[in-house]
């Protein structure tokens, strides 16, 4: 679709005219550029449409406000689009926890300060403003900005966004989660959402930089979820403007706007995985197979403020080993921005008794092999780092590691990650555990897999594809390209469970040749 914005003056004419029943905002996703979503509105319930001082169209319905970056609009439009019913018109958010635009006051945020300058209500730029200027002078300065607290019970999917100004060196800032505040910031344990690295510090007043990240799965579900704006600055301080705090629920088993996840919860998927009974809350992703489920194996999902999910696995803890390892590329996430970190450690989600260590793989004659490798995740620092936890390992030979699943790997990534062969990529990786399928184990109880295997389903323009690849663990063997189903057969798991059944039963019995090329 052409990029095209029809100015605030024609938005307000056509809402006023009355001439059509429906008002839709087309947007295409940046990570999916093939991808429409058409948010559509009932134009005698959208009492206002108006961009903000910030480049935010915000459309004032039912009783609330839906906010649209400026950039992301490819076009409004006052007719229904061609093709779409209502229900495929979706709301951009099914609930609003917070929307704080700062318009009079520091409105639902609190301050709790531990010293020095507090984080106070700018009437002149209305914002929330942090500073440790005072005076014409500089003083040692601690404060949080922190919200009330969030229930995510029935969310899946949350999001954090925010814009902000700033200017001057010498602070540190970081936005902080928890699901056990103790009333008392400085006594309550919080994880780090947005690092001091990640905001960037423009150096001019002028320049306003937007924000968006996603909630960590481990606090979906909760029901005390808080979040904090944290400011310190010892002999030098910056001045941080805070303004249009946002947290949106888009779960997608509500509705929500996840154009590439079909099916995630529809009733008639009987093999999907069961959000509600799941400890991790992603796991109705596309990517995903289905989850054992149960005290002893768990599913654990690594991610990053800025670019979302890492990868996914499941852990067996009483063979301590990875059952699979599981992730989405497409174009946003397939940037390389970072080198190879090398920073190989123990996964701090499994419990010490059930983890392998370094010192397992330390003389086994075995490589620490990746299932998500570190290529495919040079995106950030942070998430190529992830990487490098021992549970996205297995034991392998060298000469396969480096070798034939090598080769494999370079084709998912420079073969089948191409924009023109992919909206949306799922991967999922792994090797053969259980007992019929191991070479045998190391001195230290490390399973060494007889097999090696990926299943890759392929979503462009709405046509999905499927291919198994099943790779003996020896150097130099043959690989072979085979159907979901039969890779289902030999390893014993329902990959892509989440598909609509119809979906899933058509691409996991055939494998495209003419698509994916042969072995």
């Amino acid at each position: 679709m052409k990029r095209t914005l029809i100015l605030l003056v024609s938005t307000l004419m056509a809402i006023a005219a009355g001439a059509q029943d429906k008002f839709a905002i087309c947007k295409h996703s940046k990570a999916k550029p093939s991808v429409a979503t058409y948010h559509l509105y009932d134009r005698a319930q959208v009492a206002q449409a108006d961009f903000d001082a910030n480049g935010m169209l915000v459309v004032s319905y039912q009783g609330e406000q839906h906010s649209y970056p400026r950039a992301e609009i490819d076009s409004i439009v006052f007719t229904r689009p061609a093709g779409y019913d209502d229900i495929i018109g979706v709301r951009p958010y099914n609930k609003m926890f917070l929307s704080e635009t700062f318009a009079s006051s520091l409105g639902h945020l609190e301050v709790a300060t531990i010293r020095g300058v507090a984080w106070a209500y700018s009437s002149t730029y209305k914002c929330a403003i942090a500073t440790g200027y005072s005076n014409k002078k500089t003083t040692p300065s601690e404060s949080y900005l922190y919200t009330p607290a969030f229930d995510f019970t029935n969310t899946t999917k949350a999001t954090l966004e925010f814009d902000y100004k700033m200017n001057y060196p010498g602070s540190t800032h970081r936005v902080l989660i928890t699901d056990a505040f103790t009333g008392d910031p400085a006594t309550t344990e919080w994880i780090t959402l947005v690092d001091h690295g990640d905001i960037e510090n423009p150096g001019s007043f002028n320049t306003t930089k937007h924000i968006s990240c996603v909630i960590p799965s481990r606090f979906l579900g909760e029901s005390n979820v808080t979040v904090a704006f944290y400011y310190s600055c010892n002999t030098s301080s910056s001045t941080w403007e805070l303004m249009n705090v946002r947290m949106a629920d888009l779960s997608p088993s509500q509705g929500g706007d996840q154009p590439d996840q079909p099916g995630g919860d529809d009733p008639t998927n009987v093999n999907r995985n069961n959000v509600a009974k799941s400890a991790n809350k992603e796991v109705w992703r596309l990517e995903f197979p289905k989850i054992v489920g149960d005290d002893m194996n768990l599913v654990i999902t690594h991610s990053t403020a800025n670019y979302g999910i890492t990868y996914s696995l499941e852990w067996d803890c009483a063979k301590r080993a990875n059952r699979w390892t599981c992730y989405e590329m497409y174009p946003s996430n397939s940037v390389s921005n970072v080198k190879r970190s090398d920073d190989f450690r123990e996964d701090p989600d499994i419990p010490t008794q059930y983890q392998t260590t370094l010192a397992d793989y330390s003389g086994s004659g075995y490589s620490r092999g990746h299932l998500c490798p570190s290529s495919d995740r040079l995106c950030s620092r942070e998430q190529n780092s992830q990487t490098f936890f021992l549970s996205n390992m297995q034991p392998q030979i060298q000469a396969h590691n480096g070798g034939v699943w090598n080769k494999l790997e370079i084709r998912v990534r420079d073969e089948w990650n191409r924009d023109s062969k992919r909206d949306t990529l799922y991967v999922v990786k792994a090797a053969t555990i259980d007992d019929a399928n191991i070479l045998k184990h190391t001195s230290r109880g490390l399973i060494v897999p007889k097999y090696f295997y990926m299943a890759l389903l392929s979503v462009k323009d709405g046509v999905y594809r499927a291919l198994g690849i099943w790779s003996p663990h020896a150097s130099g063997s043959t690989t072979e390209f085979i159907t979901i189903d039969e890779l289902e057969k030999r390893t014993g798991i329902d990959f892509f469970c989440n598909l609509p059944d119809d979906i899933e039963n058509k691409v996991e019995a055939a494998y495209d040749a003419s698509y994916w090329g042969k072995p």
